[in-house]
């Protein structure tokens, strides 16, 4: 039986999901209320509101930070930044995220030699990936530790086009081209005009990658945050040192595979 929160939350997410055409398909209000319990995801709330939101979702052995909203209302204040960084802390530590039990078989002539590195290493089976074509989305992506994939001609691709997924893994390949033909058959018999929509934009969408080895490094917007709190001038706040820190992506360095710093908020 499905309880007033998780209604309240779906017909927000429901609003949400219609509203942004580059986001997945809503389900309707019914079940995105019945899948919330099925799926790892982020909530946000704002007085007892939600105000941003995202799901992890396996695609082969990678994770896909995705679904990534925020509410109109609440942007320009840094949820992205938030979202990206919880998604991060559920990839790095939650097995429940890689498929994994959160009982795990224990060798216990190994246990006292391991340390809490390799732990956690066990743990993360595959990158954490995410797309998107959204300057402000790349921004938190970019100050979460993620590296944006250059598109390049790749041998995967006969050297006829450029790529930036034709870095991963072959299987993670196949399950996002799966993964996508599959919303793309929905979204031709239900709703064709957000089919198009998609199409029209596709090669606009960027990779951005975190890679296992690299899961236990501080995400670069806490560590330069932690400096600045730290080095500060006297009689400078914090909240305005915030404002001049801040990294995102832009059409004119796409070929060069850099992002420049140009928003902090949403």
């Amino acid at each position: 039986m499905l309880s007033d929160e998780d209604t309240h939350f779906a017909i927000w997410l429901d609003r949400m999901l219609t509203k942004e055409p580059d986001l997945r398909q809503s389900l309707g209000v019914e079940k995105e209320a019945k899948r919330a319990s099925t799926i790892p995801r982020i909530i946000l709330l704002e007085d007892g509101e939600p105000a941003a939101y995202a799901e992890l979702r396996r695609v082969g052995r990678a994770v896909e930070l995705a679904t990534v909203v925020v509410d109109p209302e609440q942007r320009g204040r840094g949820l992205s930044h938030d979202l990206v960084h919880q998604g991060w802390e559920r990839w790095r530590q939650d097995p429940i995220v890689h498929g994994q039990s959160v009982m795990p078989e224990i060798n216990f002539a190994q246990a006292s030699l391991q340390e809490e590195s390799n732990q956690t290493a066990s743990i993360v089976r595959g990158p954490l990936i995410s797309f998107t074509r959204d300057p402000a989305m790349a921004a938190a992506l970019i100050g979460g530790g993620f590296t944006l994939i250059p598109k390049k001609r790749r041998p995967s691709r006969l050297w006829l086009w450029k790529s930036d997924n034709g870095i991963l893994p072959i299987s993670i390949q196949l399950s996002l081209a799966f993964d996508r033909l599959g919303r793309g058959l929905r979204l031709l018999f239900t709703q064709p005009k957000n089919l198009i929509h998609f199409l029209q934009n596709t090669r606009k969408y960027r990779l951005f990658v975190r890679v296992p080895e690299d899961a236990e490094r501080l995400p670069p917007r806490m560590h330069s945050r932690s400096q600045r709190e730290s080095d500060a001038p006297q009689g400078i706040a914090p909240d305005v040192i915030d404002q001049l820190e801040v990294v995102g992506y832009s059409p004119e360095n796409e070929s060069s595979g850099q992002v420049n710093a140009w928003d902090e908020g949403e």
